[in-house]
């Protein structure tokens, strides 16, 4: 079946194949996108997205206007100069056989805004359930919060995602 917007899918990390990483798709080849002010515009036109939470009160110029001039060190070098050959008129456009992904925890996502496109190849499939969920109280990564450390959120464990 044809990948849509909106559709969560579990690939291979491409800055480390060895690692798999889950996160939404919110643009196909040949739509353009933009965030302004952390909300994101698809083909000219806001994306509601009663999924994403934002976790920060600060405002990262990269982040939460993208595409924007890179200040940041990406993870992917060669990201950088795609990044600037795709955008046009403050939209990056997305290439053929590409998708464009981001976290719903888009304040703390490590997600194509830093390491580039999606290649359809890299796609394993999409999550059939969240078997765990849970919150760590301070911004470190959810493994290195102790088990008893975290918020369990049990309305979640067992459903399927959305």
């Amino acid at each position: 079946p044809a990948l849509t917007h909106g559709q969560i899918v579990v690939f291979r990390y491409p800055v480390d194949p060895a690692q798999t990483f889950t996160k939404r798709i919110v643009a196909l080849p040949g739509d353009r996108l933009r965030i302004r002010d952390k909300k994101l515009f698809r083909n000219g036109a806001p994306v509601p997205e009663p999924y994403v939470r934002h976790a920060t009160d600060y405002f990262d110029s990269f982040r939460d206007n993208f595409p924007a001039d890179p200040n940041v060190r990406l993870p992917n070098p060669a990201w950088a100069a795609e990044l600037a050959a795709a955008t046009r008129d403050g939209e990056l456009l997305v290439p053929p056989g590409k998708y464009f992904v981001l976290g719903d925890n888009r304040d703390l996502s490590l997600d194509s805004r830093y390491w580039g496109f999606l290649d359809a190849a890299a796609i394993l499939g999409t999550p059939a359930l969240i078997y765990y969920s849970a919150t760590s109280p301070t911004s470190e990564l959810p493994r290195l919060t102790p088990f008893w450390q975290t918020t369990l959120h049990w309305q979640r464990f067992f459903t399927i995602p959305r």
